[in-house]
């Protein structure tokens, strides 16, 4: 997952194997980029879950990443257990950790 802050959730795709599952949870776009909109924290943190369960990895970084968001929403009791993260460490380099 590449972008969740506001009201937006948006996922880029290393490769088309979750692109059935992202589609039928109501992402929409073209080429690699997916998005979906999410209302408020309970729809995001529903959306979290089920994107964790289809192995989708949150990007991590810097101010309020995927990664960061996840946690956050951890920390309110809206979701619970862990999560891949992804630590981008230059062009097609990167580093998969649980969150």
């Amino acid at each position: 997952m590449q972008r969740a802050d506001g009201n937006a959730v948006q996922v880029s795709l290393l490769d088309e194997t979750p692109r059935a599952a992202l589609l039928a949870l109501g992402f929409r776009g073209q080429g690699g980029t997916l998005q979906r909109g999410v209302g408020d924290d309970d729809e995001k943190a529903r959306l979290f879950i089920a994107l964790r369960d289809c192995g989708i990895a949150f990007s991590d970084g810097r101010e309020w990443c995927p990664a960061e968001v996840f946690a956050w929403l951890r920390e309110r009791g809206l979701l619970a257990g862990a999560f891949l993260r992804i630590a981008w460490q230059g062009p097609d380099r990167f580093e998969i950790t649980r969150g």
